[in-house]
Protein backbone atom coordinates (compact mmCIF):
# COMPACT_ATOMS: atom_id res chain seq x y z
CA UNK A 1 0.00 0.00 0.00
CA UNK A 2 2.88 2.47 0.78
CA UNK A 3 4.85 1.21 -2.54
CA UNK A 4 1.21 2.21 -4.27
CA UNK A 5 1.52 6.07 -2.50
CA UNK A 6 4.79 5.96 -3.29
CA UNK A 7 5.73 6.38 0.90
CA UNK A 8 9.30 7.45 0.99
CA UNK A 9 11.42 7.40 4.15
CA UNK A 10 15.00 7.63 4.97
CA UNK A 11 16.97 5.51 7.40
CA UNK A 12 17.85 8.45 9.31
CA UNK A 13 14.49 9.62 10.39
CA UNK A 14 13.37 5.64 10.86
CA UNK A 15 16.73 5.97 13.78
CA UNK A 16 15.82 8.84 14.84
CA UNK A 17 11.96 8.03 15.48
CA UNK A 18 13.00 4.65 16.99
CA UNK A 19 15.23 6.47 19.16
CA UNK A 20 12.55 9.16 20.18
CA UNK A 21 10.26 5.91 21.20
CA UNK A 22 12.91 4.02 23.13
CA UNK A 23 13.76 7.47 25.10
CA UNK A 24 10.17 8.56 25.94
CA UNK A 25 9.50 4.96 26.97
CA UNK A 26 11.89 4.75 29.19
CA UNK A 27 11.48 8.04 30.80
CA UNK A 28 7.91 7.12 31.17
CA UNK A 29 8.79 3.65 33.12
CA UNK A 30 11.35 5.68 35.13
CA UNK A 31 8.86 8.67 35.87
CA UNK A 32 6.07 6.04 36.36
CA UNK A 33 7.53 2.96 38.10
CA UNK A 34 10.61 4.08 39.85
CA UNK A 35 10.41 8.36 40.46
CA UNK A 36 6.69 9.03 40.59
CA UNK A 37 6.55 6.39 43.83
CA UNK A 38 8.66 8.23 46.03
CA UNK A 39 7.98 11.60 45.00
CA UNK A 40 4.19 10.71 46.03
CA UNK A 41 5.80 9.06 49.39
CA UNK A 42 7.45 12.10 50.38
CA UNK A 43 4.87 14.37 49.72
CA UNK A 44 2.22 12.67 51.97
CA UNK A 45 4.55 12.24 54.54
CA UNK A 46 5.36 15.85 54.34
CA UNK A 47 1.36 16.39 55.10
CA UNK A 48 2.47 13.78 58.43
CA UNK A 49 5.55 16.02 59.94
CA UNK A 50 4.38 17.93 62.61
CA UNK A 51 5.76 21.52 61.92
CA UNK A 52 4.23 24.34 63.21
CA UNK A 53 2.73 26.89 60.42
CA UNK A 54 1.16 23.32 58.30
CA UNK A 55 -2.05 22.35 57.57
CA UNK A 56 -1.20 19.07 59.54
CA UNK A 57 0.10 20.94 62.79
CA UNK A 58 -3.52 22.97 62.49
CA UNK A 59 -5.12 19.19 62.62
CA UNK A 60 -2.92 18.03 65.06
CA UNK A 61 -3.46 20.90 67.63
CA UNK A 62 -7.37 20.64 67.18
CA UNK A 63 -9.25 17.89 65.71
CA UNK A 64 -11.58 19.74 62.83
CA UNK A 65 -14.26 17.65 63.59
CA UNK A 66 -15.63 15.67 66.83
CA UNK A 67 -15.34 12.35 67.87
CA UNK A 68 -18.57 9.97 68.16
CA UNK A 69 -18.32 8.74 71.92
CA UNK A 70 -21.22 5.96 72.37
CA UNK A 71 -21.93 4.38 75.64
CA UNK A 72 -23.88 1.36 76.19
CA UNK A 73 -24.68 0.37 80.03
CA UNK A 74 -25.65 -2.74 81.26
CA UNK A 75 -28.80 -2.30 83.32
CA UNK A 76 -29.41 -4.88 86.66
CA UNK A 77 -32.67 -5.85 86.36
CA UNK A 78 -32.82 -8.53 89.49
CA UNK A 79 -30.37 -6.69 91.90
CA UNK A 80 -32.41 -8.32 95.17
CA UNK A 81 -32.37 -11.40 93.29
CA UNK A 82 -28.53 -11.30 92.93
CA UNK A 83 -28.12 -11.05 96.40
CA UNK A 84 -29.91 -14.18 96.71
CA UNK A 85 -27.36 -15.67 94.74
CA UNK A 86 -29.55 -15.27 91.47
CA UNK A 87 -27.50 -15.56 88.07
CA UNK A 88 -27.42 -11.54 86.92
CA UNK A 89 -29.91 -10.23 84.07
CA UNK A 90 -28.43 -7.49 82.07
CA UNK A 91 -30.61 -5.36 79.53
CA UNK A 92 -28.11 -3.13 77.39
CA UNK A 93 -29.15 0.92 77.39
CA UNK A 94 -27.95 2.81 74.92
CA UNK A 95 -26.26 4.12 72.85
CA UNK A 96 -25.97 7.25 74.76
CA UNK A 97 -24.40 9.23 72.31
CA UNK A 98 -21.53 12.17 72.72
CA UNK A 99 -19.93 14.55 70.57
CA UNK A 100 -16.27 14.59 71.50
CA UNK A 101 -13.98 18.23 70.67
CA UNK A 102 -10.36 17.08 71.11
CA UNK A 103 -7.09 19.99 71.69
CA UNK A 104 -3.72 19.98 72.70
CA UNK A 105 -2.66 22.22 74.93
CA UNK A 106 0.19 23.21 77.45
CA UNK A 107 2.74 22.43 73.81
CA UNK A 108 6.54 21.96 74.37
CA UNK A 109 8.80 21.00 71.37
CA UNK A 110 12.43 19.25 72.24
CA UNK A 111 14.58 20.35 69.39
CA UNK A 112 17.41 18.09 70.41
CA UNK A 113 15.17 14.79 70.83
CA UNK A 114 12.46 15.70 68.09
CA UNK A 115 9.77 14.77 70.30
CA UNK A 116 6.80 17.39 71.39
CA UNK A 117 4.81 17.20 74.90
CA UNK A 118 1.15 18.18 74.91
CA UNK A 119 -2.26 17.29 77.13
CA UNK A 120 -5.01 16.52 74.95
CA UNK A 121 -8.38 17.90 76.07
CA UNK A 122 -11.40 16.77 75.65
CA UNK A 123 -15.51 18.31 76.10
CA UNK A 124 -18.15 15.87 75.77
CA UNK A 125 -21.34 16.85 74.35
CA UNK A 126 -24.14 14.96 74.51
CA UNK A 127 -25.91 14.41 71.09
CA UNK A 128 -29.71 14.03 71.82
CA UNK A 129 -30.41 13.38 68.25
CA UNK A 130 -27.95 10.71 67.43
CA UNK A 131 -29.21 9.09 70.84
CA UNK A 132 -32.63 8.77 69.81
CA UNK A 133 -35.03 7.62 72.72
CA UNK A 134 -32.22 7.69 74.77
CA UNK A 135 -31.26 10.68 77.84
CA UNK A 136 -28.80 11.87 79.97
CA UNK A 137 -31.09 11.85 82.86
CA UNK A 138 -32.40 8.21 82.08
CA UNK A 139 -31.82 6.28 85.36
CA UNK A 140 -30.27 3.14 85.39
CA UNK A 141 -29.34 0.22 88.52
CA UNK A 142 -25.50 -0.40 87.82
CA UNK A 143 -22.62 -1.56 90.53
CA UNK A 144 -21.96 0.95 93.28
CA UNK A 145 -18.44 1.11 92.33
CA UNK A 146 -16.70 2.87 95.41
CA UNK A 147 -18.82 0.72 97.91
CA UNK A 148 -17.53 -2.43 96.37
CA UNK A 149 -13.69 -0.72 96.66
CA UNK A 150 -13.74 0.02 100.30
CA UNK A 151 -15.30 -3.35 100.93
CA UNK A 152 -12.74 -5.36 98.85
CA UNK A 153 -9.56 -3.54 100.01
CA UNK A 154 -10.67 -3.53 103.83
CA UNK A 155 -11.54 -7.55 103.42
CA UNK A 156 -7.95 -7.59 101.48
CA UNK A 157 -5.66 -5.85 104.46
CA UNK A 158 -8.00 -6.19 107.27
CA UNK A 159 -10.70 -8.94 106.72
CA UNK A 160 -11.64 -8.76 110.46
CA UNK A 161 -12.85 -5.33 109.67
CA UNK A 162 -15.58 -6.26 107.92
CA UNK A 163 -18.60 -6.40 109.85
CA UNK A 164 -17.51 -2.86 111.62
CA UNK A 165 -17.52 -1.85 108.33
CA UNK A 166 -21.13 -3.00 107.38
CA UNK A 167 -22.94 -0.87 110.13
CA UNK A 168 -20.92 2.77 108.93
CA UNK A 169 -21.47 2.50 105.21
CA UNK A 170 -25.08 4.52 105.66
CA UNK A 171 -23.81 8.21 106.62
CA UNK A 172 -20.85 7.36 103.91
CA UNK A 173 -22.84 6.63 101.19
CA UNK A 174 -26.58 7.95 102.03
CA UNK A 175 -29.11 6.97 99.61
CA UNK A 176 -26.47 4.85 97.77
CA UNK A 177 -25.82 2.56 100.69
CA UNK A 178 -25.33 -0.95 99.23
CA UNK A 179 -23.31 -3.42 96.20
CA UNK A 180 -25.88 -1.53 93.49
CA UNK A 181 -27.52 1.97 92.76
CA UNK A 182 -29.82 3.68 90.69
CA UNK A 183 -28.08 6.43 89.16
CA UNK A 184 -28.51 8.84 86.35
CA UNK A 185 -26.37 8.15 83.56
CA UNK A 186 -24.97 11.81 83.28
CA UNK A 187 -24.22 11.43 86.81
CA UNK A 188 -22.60 7.93 86.48
CA UNK A 189 -20.46 9.31 82.90
CA UNK A 190 -19.11 13.24 84.09
CA UNK A 191 -20.80 14.69 87.51
CA UNK A 192 -20.47 11.95 89.44
CA UNK A 193 -22.29 10.00 92.46
CA UNK A 194 -22.38 12.07 95.19
CA UNK A 195 -21.24 9.81 98.38
CA UNK A 196 -19.47 11.51 101.68
CA UNK A 197 -21.94 14.14 102.40
CA UNK A 198 -22.59 13.55 106.66
CA UNK A 199 -19.44 14.52 107.96
CA UNK A 200 -17.43 10.89 107.18
CA UNK A 201 -14.67 12.49 104.72
CA UNK A 202 -12.13 12.19 108.28
CA UNK A 203 -12.35 8.69 108.00
CA UNK A 204 -9.85 6.91 106.59
CA UNK A 205 -12.07 4.08 104.99
CA UNK A 206 -14.03 6.78 103.30
CA UNK A 207 -11.69 8.34 101.57
CA UNK A 208 -10.55 5.41 99.89
CA UNK A 209 -14.17 5.13 98.34
CA UNK A 210 -14.22 9.33 98.16
CA UNK A 211 -11.03 8.91 95.55
CA UNK A 212 -12.18 6.07 93.97
CA UNK A 213 -14.40 7.74 91.52
CA UNK A 214 -12.87 7.64 88.64
CA UNK A 215 -15.01 8.99 86.08
CA UNK A 216 -14.75 10.59 82.79
CA UNK A 217 -14.01 14.57 83.10
CA UNK A 218 -15.27 16.78 81.40
CA UNK A 219 -12.73 19.81 79.72
CA UNK A 220 -9.81 17.91 80.91
CA UNK A 221 -7.03 15.49 80.19
CA UNK A 222 -5.55 12.51 81.37
CA UNK A 223 -1.92 12.47 81.36
CA UNK A 224 0.89 14.49 79.36
CA UNK A 225 1.79 12.36 75.89
CA UNK A 226 5.03 13.10 74.50
CA UNK A 227 5.86 12.04 70.15
CA UNK A 228 8.06 12.02 67.91
CA UNK A 229 7.62 14.96 65.79
CA UNK A 230 9.10 13.40 62.56
CA UNK A 231 11.75 16.45 61.37
CA UNK A 232 14.51 13.95 62.31
CA UNK A 233 12.91 11.02 61.00
CA UNK A 234 9.64 11.24 59.11
CA UNK A 235 8.93 7.92 59.34
CA UNK A 236 8.82 7.94 63.71
CA UNK A 237 6.42 11.24 63.18
CA UNK A 238 3.34 10.68 65.58
CA UNK A 239 5.07 7.96 67.53
CA UNK A 240 4.16 7.74 71.53
CA UNK A 241 7.55 7.67 73.21
CA UNK A 242 6.30 8.77 76.84
CA UNK A 243 3.77 9.21 79.27
CA UNK A 244 3.70 12.02 82.03
CA UNK A 245 7.28 12.18 81.05
CA UNK A 246 8.29 8.22 81.31
CA UNK A 247 9.00 5.82 79.06
CA UNK A 248 7.39 2.70 81.37
CA UNK A 249 4.68 2.92 83.52
CA UNK A 250 4.61 0.90 86.98
CA UNK A 251 1.05 -0.60 86.48
CA UNK A 252 1.97 -3.63 85.55
CA UNK A 253 4.74 -6.85 86.60
CA UNK A 254 8.26 -6.98 85.51
CA UNK A 255 9.75 -3.68 85.74
CA UNK A 256 10.43 -2.21 82.22
CA UNK A 257 8.35 -4.97 80.57
CA UNK A 258 6.43 -5.03 77.36
CA UNK A 259 3.75 -4.50 79.64
CA UNK A 260 4.52 -1.32 80.90
CA UNK A 261 6.48 -0.15 77.89
CA UNK A 262 4.54 3.44 76.84
CA UNK A 263 4.38 2.29 72.66
CA UNK A 264 2.39 2.71 69.48
CA UNK A 265 0.68 5.43 67.30
CA UNK A 266 -1.08 8.12 68.25
CA UNK A 267 -2.88 9.51 64.83
CA UNK A 268 -0.14 9.62 62.88
CA UNK A 269 0.17 5.48 60.44
CA UNK A 270 2.98 5.10 58.15
CA UNK A 271 2.14 5.02 54.39
CA UNK A 272 2.55 1.93 51.86
CA UNK A 273 0.69 0.60 54.70
CA UNK A 274 0.79 -3.45 53.90
CA UNK A 275 -1.23 -6.54 55.28
CA UNK A 276 1.60 -7.67 57.50
CA UNK A 277 1.40 -4.80 59.47
CA UNK A 278 0.81 -4.69 62.98
CA UNK A 279 -0.03 -1.54 65.09
CA UNK A 280 0.34 -1.11 68.95
CA UNK A 281 -2.11 1.72 70.15
CA UNK A 282 -1.91 3.18 73.44
CA UNK A 283 -5.24 4.37 75.58
CA UNK A 284 -4.39 5.97 78.93
CA UNK A 285 -7.98 4.89 79.98
CA UNK A 286 -6.50 1.52 80.70
CA UNK A 287 -2.76 1.87 81.22
CA UNK A 288 -1.22 -0.34 78.39
CA UNK A 289 -1.17 -0.90 74.67
CA UNK A 290 -3.03 -2.79 72.20
CA UNK A 291 -2.37 -4.53 69.12
CA UNK A 292 -3.90 -4.58 65.65
CA UNK A 293 -3.53 -6.57 62.42
CA UNK A 294 -4.65 -6.58 59.42
CA UNK A 295 -8.37 -8.45 58.83
CA UNK A 296 -9.78 -7.67 55.60
CA UNK A 297 -10.04 -4.75 53.38
CA UNK A 298 -13.46 -2.33 53.68
CA UNK A 299 -14.66 0.41 51.94
CA UNK A 300 -15.34 3.94 53.69
CA UNK A 301 -17.15 6.51 51.53
CA UNK A 302 -15.99 5.16 48.21
CA UNK A 303 -12.51 5.00 49.57
CA UNK A 304 -10.78 1.53 49.81
CA UNK A 305 -8.96 0.62 52.79
CA UNK A 306 -7.61 -1.90 55.04
CA UNK A 307 -9.34 -2.93 58.21
CA UNK A 308 -7.15 -3.59 61.11
CA UNK A 309 -8.01 -4.87 64.34
CA UNK A 310 -7.29 -5.33 67.89
CA UNK A 311 -5.99 -8.96 67.90
CA UNK A 312 -8.79 -11.63 69.69
CA UNK A 313 -5.72 -13.04 71.72
CA UNK A 314 -5.24 -9.77 73.80
CA UNK A 315 -6.58 -10.86 76.85
CA UNK A 316 -5.13 -14.63 76.25
CA UNK A 317 -2.79 -15.24 79.20
CA UNK A 318 -1.56 -18.80 77.50
CA UNK A 319 0.58 -15.79 75.36
CA UNK A 320 4.04 -15.25 76.80
CA UNK A 321 3.63 -11.39 75.91
CA UNK A 322 0.49 -11.04 77.90
CA UNK A 323 1.83 -12.96 81.07
CA UNK A 324 3.14 -9.49 82.55
CA UNK A 325 -0.44 -8.42 82.90
CA UNK A 326 -0.97 -10.49 85.64
CA UNK A 327 -1.07 -9.00 88.66
CA UNK A 328 -2.48 -11.07 90.63
CA UNK A 329 -5.09 -8.67 92.31
CA UNK A 330 -8.44 -10.72 92.64
CA UNK A 331 -9.45 -13.46 94.05
CA UNK A 332 -10.11 -14.33 90.82
CA UNK A 333 -6.83 -14.85 89.34
CA UNK A 334 -5.06 -18.23 89.46
CA UNK A 335 -3.10 -18.43 92.66
CA UNK A 336 -0.13 -20.71 90.43
CA UNK A 337 0.14 -17.90 87.81
CA UNK A 338 -1.66 -14.58 88.89
CA UNK A 339 -3.64 -14.24 85.61
CA UNK A 340 -7.74 -14.44 85.23
CA UNK A 341 -9.01 -16.43 82.82
CA UNK A 342 -8.82 -15.85 79.36
CA UNK A 343 -10.84 -12.80 77.90
CA UNK A 344 -10.30 -10.14 80.98
CA UNK A 345 -7.61 -7.98 82.18
CA UNK A 346 -7.97 -6.82 86.05
CA UNK A 347 -7.32 -3.04 85.71
CA UNK A 348 -7.00 -2.58 89.80
CA UNK A 349 -3.52 -1.64 89.45
CA UNK A 350 -4.80 1.11 86.83
CA UNK A 351 -7.68 2.40 88.66
CA UNK A 352 -7.05 1.75 92.07
CA UNK A 353 -10.97 -0.31 91.60
CA UNK A 354 -12.28 -3.75 91.14
CA UNK A 355 -12.60 -2.73 87.66
CA UNK A 356 -12.00 -5.71 85.36
CA UNK A 357 -11.55 -4.95 80.79
CA UNK A 358 -12.60 -7.13 78.73
CA UNK A 359 -13.94 -6.90 75.08
CA UNK A 360 -17.90 -5.61 74.55
CA UNK A 361 -20.26 -8.49 75.88
CA UNK A 362 -17.23 -10.49 76.71
CA UNK A 363 -15.97 -11.13 73.44
CA UNK A 364 -13.53 -13.87 73.08
CA UNK A 365 -14.08 -14.46 77.34
CA UNK A 366 -13.66 -17.85 78.88
CA UNK A 367 -17.06 -19.21 78.79
CA UNK A 368 -17.45 -19.57 82.23
CA UNK A 369 -17.90 -15.86 82.39
CA UNK A 370 -20.30 -15.40 79.53
CA UNK A 371 -22.71 -17.95 80.91
CA UNK A 372 -22.23 -16.50 84.14
CA UNK A 373 -24.21 -13.20 83.02
CA UNK A 374 -27.96 -13.52 81.38
CA UNK A 375 -28.28 -10.73 78.62
CA UNK A 376 -25.01 -10.49 76.62
CA UNK A 377 -24.56 -10.92 72.34
CA UNK A 378 -21.05 -10.98 71.51
CA UNK A 379 -21.11 -10.30 67.93
CA UNK A 380 -17.29 -9.77 66.19
CA UNK A 381 -18.69 -7.17 64.12
CA UNK A 382 -20.32 -4.93 66.45
CA UNK A 383 -17.83 -5.62 69.17
CA UNK A 384 -14.29 -5.31 68.19
CA UNK A 385 -11.91 -2.50 68.14
CA UNK A 386 -10.49 -1.58 64.53
CA UNK A 387 -8.76 1.21 62.47
CA UNK A 388 -9.81 1.31 58.49
CA UNK A 389 -6.48 2.91 56.57
CA UNK A 390 -5.94 4.03 53.24
CA UNK A 391 -3.16 1.99 52.13
CA UNK A 392 -0.92 4.08 50.03
CA UNK A 393 -1.28 7.37 52.73
CA UNK A 394 -1.87 5.32 55.61
CA UNK A 395 -4.65 7.87 56.43
CA UNK A 396 -7.18 6.61 59.09
CA UNK A 397 -10.74 6.41 56.83
CA UNK A 398 -12.58 5.22 59.96
CA UNK A 399 -11.96 3.77 63.64
CA UNK A 400 -13.67 2.75 66.69
CA UNK A 401 -12.45 1.80 70.26
CA UNK A 402 -14.30 -0.48 71.73
CA UNK A 403 -13.96 -1.74 75.38
CA UNK A 404 -16.30 -3.10 78.18
CA UNK A 405 -15.54 -1.88 82.40
CA UNK A 406 -16.46 -4.55 84.49
CA UNK A 407 -17.06 -4.81 88.36
CA UNK A 408 -16.76 -8.76 89.80
CA UNK A 409 -19.42 -8.28 92.29
CA UNK A 410 -18.11 -12.05 94.09
CA UNK A 411 -18.18 -14.14 92.09
CA UNK A 412 -20.65 -12.22 89.72
CA UNK A 413 -20.22 -9.26 87.66
CA UNK A 414 -21.65 -6.05 86.10
CA UNK A 415 -20.48 -3.97 83.39
CA UNK A 416 -20.57 -0.66 81.10
CA UNK A 417 -19.59 -0.56 77.72
CA UNK A 418 -17.45 2.15 75.85
CA UNK A 419 -17.17 2.62 72.13
CA UNK A 420 -15.13 5.96 70.98
CA UNK A 421 -15.52 6.36 67.00
CA UNK A 422 -15.37 8.05 64.11
CA UNK A 423 -15.23 8.35 60.36
CA UNK A 424 -13.28 10.78 58.21
CA UNK A 425 -15.04 13.90 58.08
CA UNK A 426 -16.11 14.35 54.08
CA UNK A 427 -13.97 18.03 53.68
CA UNK A 428 -11.03 15.35 54.75
CA UNK A 429 -12.83 12.89 52.11
CA UNK A 430 -12.55 15.52 49.98
CA UNK A 431 -9.17 16.46 50.30
CA UNK A 432 -7.59 12.69 49.88
CA UNK A 433 -9.65 12.73 46.42
CA UNK A 434 -8.33 16.46 45.40
CA UNK A 435 -4.32 16.08 46.89
CA UNK A 436 -3.80 12.64 46.06
CA UNK A 437 -6.19 10.45 44.33
CA UNK A 438 -6.88 12.79 41.09
CA UNK A 439 -3.22 13.97 41.27
CA UNK A 440 -2.41 9.74 40.95
CA UNK A 441 -5.00 9.31 38.06
CA UNK A 442 -3.93 12.17 36.10
CA UNK A 443 -0.09 11.60 36.61
CA UNK A 444 -0.82 7.66 36.29
CA UNK A 445 -2.86 8.76 32.78
CA UNK A 446 0.43 10.76 31.55
CA UNK A 447 2.79 8.30 32.44
CA UNK A 448 1.02 5.22 30.40
CA UNK A 449 0.28 7.64 27.77
CA UNK A 450 4.13 8.65 26.84
CA UNK A 451 4.79 5.07 27.50
CA UNK A 452 2.17 4.14 24.46
CA UNK A 453 3.50 6.94 22.44
CA UNK A 454 7.01 6.05 22.84
CA UNK A 455 6.42 2.66 21.91
CA UNK A 456 3.97 3.27 19.17
CA UNK A 457 7.05 5.28 17.46
CA UNK A 458 9.57 2.54 18.37
CA UNK A 459 7.10 -0.10 16.54
CA UNK A 460 6.06 2.01 14.08
CA UNK A 461 9.77 2.71 12.89
CA UNK A 462 10.71 -0.54 13.09
CA UNK A 463 8.29 -1.66 10.91
CA UNK A 464 8.96 0.99 7.96
CA UNK A 465 12.32 -0.48 7.99
CA UNK A 466 10.77 -3.80 7.35
CA UNK A 467 9.10 -2.93 4.67
CA UNK A 468 11.46 -1.05 3.09
CA UNK A 469 13.85 -3.78 3.39
CA UNK A 470 11.09 -6.08 1.57
CA UNK A 471 11.48 -6.51 -2.09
Amino acid sequence: MFRKLNFKVSNKILFVLAIFGIFFSGLAYYFGFLALPGIVDDKIWEMKVLKEGTEQWGMFMKMPFPFTFKVYIYNIKNPDDIMEGAKPVMEELGPFVYKVYKWKSEVKRDEMDGEISYNEYQRYEFDKEASGKYNEDDVVTVMNSPYLTMFYKVQDLQPQMVPMLDQSTTPIFGENDGPFMKVKVSDYMFKGVKICEHGAKDDMLANMACKEVAKKKNNSHLGRFTIKSGLQKKEDAGTLTKYDGKPYTKIWKGGNSICNKIRGVTTIFPTKVNQNMTFDAYSEDICRSMTLAYQRPEVVKGVTGFRFVVKNDTFDYSEEENQCFCTNQTKDASPLTGCMKNGLCDLSTCTGGPVILSFPHLLYADPEHANGVDGLKPNQSDHETFVVLEPLSGFPLKLAQRVQFNIFLRPIDGASKLQNSTILDDKLIGMLNTKLFKTLKTATIIKWFVMISGLGCTVLSLCLYIYKRCP
